[in-house]
């Protein structure tokens, strides 16, 4: 029980969660125990080491824009060199040591998941979003939720009982009201997140291969479907993704800053979507259509596979889809044509 109780504590302490009283329970705990002291000491050492992590991607693009016919003057900027096809994923660099950390710390963070929130719900919601549009909704517990395009978030009319759970299709950004006592849990179909209180970003959608996380400020627990005794912990300003859906492989690592000179949120890579923009670096073609349809309303398809995996990088804001192709188009060599609402890529 001493174990566990300290794991919930450490868990508080972590997310700043932690009540006087509470803090001296962990002090007494920590003077009994030298493997509490080591474990206290590794992870508060871990989360407290923030570096700043800025990846420029302001560069050459201007000259691409110039030389593309156009009806409307695009305003394309604070982009990198392009990237060729044969570039290895950028997300996947960094993930050795925080992958080896996160794995040392993960099991014992959290403490058992045993609660039964989910039986004394009475009513439930589903809020939709369609494609070209977003939705934003606090829920009754204060917590804020903005919806991506061609999402679901089903949601109890009031929380009770000990956790509070909601189940997403697609993305949501969470910002989710401080209480301790009830851990937030998000389901989607190959994981779960729980939190106490924080602001985070979840993409799982079905059309996509991947899912990931991306972790703003707080403290969050990732567990996968596929190995649920796995609790993996992620690290503010850190993003998790698991790459193939149907395996247990992921990285970790720092989020991405479309401007160099702007750390804060606003200027997040990953979660550039809740400003109405389309970034991307060094992603594939495939992946890049799939946000294109749901920012402009339109389906994409490859009549050449091979396209699928050219990598490109970009922002876009204002752009019409037009202009994202010819834009796209200058850097690798593909056409397109547009019958209705669909677009053939050959």
């Amino acid at each position: 029980m001493t174990d566990q109780r300290f794991t919930e504590l450490l868990g508080k302490r972590l997310a700043g969660e932690i009540s006087p009283k509470e803090l001296i329970e962990l002090k007494e705990l920590l003077s009994k125990s030298a493997e509490h002291r080591s474990e206290y000491e590794n992870l508060t050492g871990y989360f407290n080491d923030e570096k700043p992590t800025t990846n420029n991607i302001d560069s050459v693009f201007e000259k691409i824009k110039q030389q593309i016919a156009v009806t409307e003057p695009k305003s394309i900027q604070n982009i990198e060199e392009p990237i060729k096809r044969n570039f290895v994923s950028w997300y996947r660099i960094a993930a050795v040591i925080a992958f080896c950390i996160c794995s040392f710390a993960a099991y014992h963070f959290f403490i058992p998941d045993n609660s039964a929130g989910n039986n004394d719900i009475k009513e439930w919601k589903v809020l939709q979003t369609p494609s070209r549009d977003k939705s934003k909704i606090i829920l009754e517990d204060g917590t804020e939720v903005n919806l991506n395009a061609k999402s679901q978030l089903k949601y109890p009319a009031s929380f009770s009982g000990k956790t509070r759970e909601v189940y997403l299709n697609g993305e949501a950004f969470f910002d989710v009201k401080k209480d301790p006592e009830h851990p937030f849990i998000i389901h989607t179909k190959h994981m779960r997140i729980k939190v106490l209180g924080t602001a985070f970003d979840v993409k799982a959608y079905e059309d996509d291969s991947f899912i990931e996380t991306t972790l703003v400020r707080g403290l969050v627990q990732v567990t996968l479907n596929n190995k649920p005794a796995e609790k993996i912990i992620l690290k503010p300003n850190h993003k998790f993704t698991l790459a193939d859906k149907n395996s247990v492989n992921y990285t970790i690592v720092p989020l991405t800053y479309y401007n160099s000179k702007d750390s804060s949120s606003n200027s997040i890579m990953e979660t550039s979507w809740l400003n109405d923009r389309l970034v991307f670096k060094n992603q594939t073609f495939i992946s890049i259509a799939r946000d294109a349809e749901r920012k402009y309303g339109v389906e994409i398809r490859f009549n050449d596979e091979k396209k699928k995996d050219y990598t490109f990088t970009g922002k876009f804001e204002k752009e019409s889809i037009d202009e994202l192709l010819n834009a796209l188009s200058y850097i690798e060599n593909f056409s397109y044509k547009k019958e209705g609402n669909i677009i053939y890529i050959y």
